[in-house]
């Protein structure tokens, strides 16, 4: 039964209540409890997360919303304009983590067949962190959840090879920034839950792949960052599964604009739904 926000709240605050108030051995089987009743659910991966935040909307009291989004970010993001197109005005996108056309066509052009190389080649050479977290996430999570050095040195390790930084992490990410991303992490037990969207997205029963020679309909802008060079996307591939309606080739920036550009990005996200304006 889908309850309405009001309820939801009100059941959520007497839940907190009584936490608060229980001994450590029932908050111990409260969890456990929890656990089992999400472990059941279905994994949806990011299809779950896109009509959560289509419903955010619906709540706060808008019909019609743009979105924009970064690594997984840009999933949902993706999600949301097709899903949702009625709805979404635009969707803005601001790294490589763009949606492919499957299967891959036959007509590539030499630049996206260059393009699919490199991809390939750096799956098998950077992607081990992605294939642990989506199929032995538990494992891993044991791990990280009981050492702060390890957590520091899994997400650390991301924004040194990722970052437009040259290998120099003092260049793009100040120690402050990066000790807050892992204590948030630490504090509140979540790198688990975060690990898991990889396991929940590979067994989505209804992935939501674009079929042959679909593409998200919405106007769509992309802010290329060139930072990642090995997976820096074509345009003309992008093409195929988005109607492009603003391109920028960015003069700098890596994975995580939003910390390293983020003068740049807030610009050409401005400049991008401005245009959509009627």
């Amino acid at each position: 039964m889908e309850l309405d926000l009001a309820t939801r709240r009100r059941v959520t605050a007497t839940m907190v209540r009584k936490y608060a108030k229980a001994t450590r051995a029932e908050k111990s089987a409260m969890l456990g409890q929890l656990c089992e009743r999400l472990a059941s659910r279905p994994r949806r991966g990011p299809r779950r997360v896109q009509d959560l935040w289509a419903r955010l909307m619906t709540e706060l009291g808008y019909d019609r919303f743009g979105a924009c989004g970064s690594d997984v970010g840009a999933r949902v993001t993706n999600a949301l304009g097709r899903a949702y197109s009625q709805r979404v005005a635009g969707i803005h996108l601001s790294n490589v983590d763009l949606e492919w056309p499957d299967p891959l066509p036959e007509d590539l052009s030499e630049a996206e067949r260059a393009y699919v190389a490199r991809a390939a080649s750096w799956e098998r050479e950077e992607g081990g962190y992605a294939a642990v977290q989506a199929t032995r996430p538990q494992t891993l999570a044991y791990g990280l959840t009981d050492s702060p050095a390890g957590l520091a040195a899994w997400i650390v390790e991301k924004f040194r090879a990722w970052g437009d930084c040259g290998g120099e992490i003092s260049a793009c990410f100040s120690r402050d920034e990066l000790l807050t991303t892992a204590t948030i992490y630490w504090v509140t037990g979540t790198l688990n839950s975060a690990n898991r969207w990889y396991d929940e997205s590979r067994h989505d029963p209804d992935p939501l792949r674009l079929a042959p020679g679909e593409r998200i309909e919405v106007p769509a802008g992309i802010a290329m960052f060139p930072g990642e060079a090995e997976l820096v996307v074509p345009r003309e591939f992008a093409e195929r599964c988005y109607r492009i309606a603003r391109w920028t080739d960015m003069p700098r920036g890596g994975h995580f604009p939003a910390l390293e550009e983020p003068e740049l990005l807030a610009a050409d996200i401005r400049a991008f739904f401005t245009q959509l304006r009627p």
